[in-house]
């Protein structure tokens, strides 16, 4: 697990990681979109009423305020710090020792188990046996979910969301992940917690 998946994941007994799987990214970052040449390109202007001079944080309309951007680093470095100390606590080592292999990077699951980020390489099957043997379970059954349907089910079940969603996708072609992207981004927090990119696995 990365980033966010570590964070959850750094207080466990016990972290199983395959050899080539993503893990780290201890870090975190704050985005606010700035569409004010977009606004301004195409006539749209905006007049702001606010009650003090933080009223409108976040504002897409225009650049963040020195003020602004100050209290938005301040976050981050408390955030920041709050990984650490989950991190640091979760895995038996110091703040210190954490930071050293932390700063956003991504290690491979090999290179996380020698770093102490993880404690065994092994897939699903290597967790759950380890699992099975913590718990001191002797009898137990492993169902996998969602159930995967059948085709005459999952075309039965199409929505007409998806419908638009295929036309936008032959409309803007290989723009259409950037445009997912950024139609996502007004649900998200400004500080997050991910990798600093986007895999396209193929």
């Amino acid at each position: 697990a990365a980033s966010g998946g570590y964070y959850i994941s750094c207080a466990a007994d016990c972290i199983v990681a395959e050899p080539t799987t993503l893990t780290g990214s201890i870090g975190i970052f704050g985005m606010v979109p700035n569409a004010e040449k977009l606004t301004d390109k195409v006539g749209i202007t905006f007049d702001v009423i606010k009650t003090n001079k933080y009223a409108d944080f976040g504002s897409m309309e225009r650049p963040l305020s020195t003020g602004e951007r100050a209290l938005l680093q301040m976050k981050m470095n408390q955030g920041y710090d709050l990984f650490l100390t989950r991190c640091a606590e979760g895995r038996n080592m110091n703040k210190k020792e954490v930071d050293k292999i932390a700063q956003g990077r991504v290690w491979t699951g090999t290179d996380a188990k020698e770093l102490g980020l993880v404690d065994e390489l092994g897939n699903i099957d290597k967790a759950l046996e380890i699992a099975v043997r913590k718990a001191d379970v002797e009898s137990y059954t492993v169902m996998a979910y969602p159930e995967k349907k059948d085709f005459l089910s999952s075309l039965l079940e199409s929505k007409p969301d998806n419908y638009v969603e295929s036309g936008l996708l032959k409309r803007l072609g290989n723009y259409y992940k950037e445009f997912h992207l950024l139609r996502n981004i007004e649900k998200n927090d400004f500080i997050q917690a991910r990798l600093p990119m986007d895999l396209n696995i193929e």
